[in-house]
C-alpha cells in the first residue's frame, strides 16, 4: 500500500510547511467532493500514455514528484514507467482510493497542500502538475506559490510541467452551457459550465444524480493564457523549455485544446549554452 506522511517526516525527506495545511484549501473540498466519482469523470486509460511521456523526459529511475496527485491516474503508470513518484494531495479522501489503487506500494505521498508543502529542496528531477489542476488555484498569487514551492524542489537540471487547458472556448461564452456525462450505468453528471472572461475564470455546478440521490457540487478554475502562465513562471524563478500541444509531443497551435508546458529553473544554462 502506498505510504502517506502527514505531518512527520519519512525516507529521509526534510518536510516544511507553512500557511493552511492538509483539510483546509480548496483543493481538499474539491477532491472529498469529488472522490468517488473522480475516476468516472477522468478515466485512467490516458494516464498511461501521459507517464511514458514524462518518463521519457528524464533518466530512468528518476526521483518525481506530483503536485495534486489524486486517486494516481498518472503516478502509479509513472511508477511502472520507472519513476520513483512521490505525490502532494489535499484531500485525504483522495489518498485513501489512492492507497487501495497502488497494491504494490510503489508511491508515497503527502497529505497537504501543494502550495505550501515542501517534501524535500532540491532532489526532485522531475516535478509535474496535470489536468488543469494549476488552475485549480483561484488567484495569481496562489498559483505563484505553487510553481515556486516546486521549483524549489527541483534538483539541478530538473524540469517542471504543467498541463493546462487552453481557455480560448470558454472566454468567449456568452451564456452558461449544459453538458451531461454519462458516467455509470446508474450515474449521470450534468454540467452547467459558465465563464467571467474578466476575473478569466470558469465555474462548473456539477450536479451528480444516482439512484435515490442528487447531489451538486461547484467548481472554480482561474485560467491563464500561455503566456500569462509563463509571465507567472517567471516570477516563480522558471523560464520556458518548449510547449506542446499534448502527451504525444503534438505542437501547439491555435485550437489546441491544451497545451503542456516544460520549464526550468531561471537560473541553469539553456541546453547548449556556453
Amino acid at each position: 500500500m502506498s505510504q502517506t506522511i502527514d505531518d512527520t517526516t519519512a525516507g529521509g525527506a526534510d518536510r516544511s510547511r507553512s500557511g493552511a495545511g492538509p483539510g483546509t484549501g480548496p483543493a481538499e473540498k474539491y477532491g472529498d467532493a469529488l472522490a468517488d466519482v473522480y475516476d468516472l469523470m477522468y478515466p485512467w486509460a490516458e494516464g498511461p500514455v501521459i507517464a511514458q511521456r514524462l518518463a521519457g523526459l528524464v533518466p530512468p529511475g528518476s526521483r518525481a514528484l506530483e503536485l495534486g496527485i489524486g486517486t494516481g491516474r498518472v503516478a502509479i503508470p509513472a511508477a511502472r514507467a520507472g519513476l520513483r513518484v512521490h505525490g502532494v494531495e489535499g484531500s485525504a479522501k483522495m489518498l485513501d482510493i489512492l492507497a487501495r489503487h497502488d497494491r504494490e506500494g510503489v508511491i508515497t505521498t503527502t497529505h497537504g497542500d501543494f502550495t505550501d508543502t515542501v517534501v524535500e529542496p532540491a532532489a526532485f528531477d522531475l516535478v509535474y502538475v496535470v489536468c488543469n489542476t494549476l488552475f485549480m488555484l483561484t488567484s495569481a498569487d496562489a498559483q505563484i506559490a505553487a510553481l515556486t514551492v516546486g521549483r524549489r524542489q527541483l534538483a539541478p537540471g530538473g524540469i517542471l510541467v504543467v498541463e493546462a487547458y487552453d481557455p480560448s472556448p470558454f472566454h468567449t461564452l456568452e451564456r452558461p452551457i449544459v453538458q451531461a456525462r454519462h458516467l455509470a450505468a446508474d450515474t449521470l453528471m450534468i454540467d452547467t459550465v459558465s465563464c467571467d472572461p474578466v476575473e478569466q475564470s470558469v465555474v462548473e455546478i456539477h450536479t451528480l444524480i444516482r439512484p435515490g440521490t442528487v447531489d451538486t457540487f461547484v467548481e472554480v478554475s482561474n485560467y491563464r493564457w500561455p503566456r500569462e502562465l509563463d509571465a507567472l513562471a517567471r516570477l516563480a524563478g522558471l523560464r520556458l523549455v518548449t510547449r506542446e500541444g499534448g502527451w504525444q509531443g503534438e505542437p501547439f497551435v491555435q485550437g489546441s485544446p491544451r497545451h503542456v508546458s516544460i520549464y526550468r529553473a531561471a537560473e541553469e544554462p539553456a541546453p547548449g549554452a556556453p
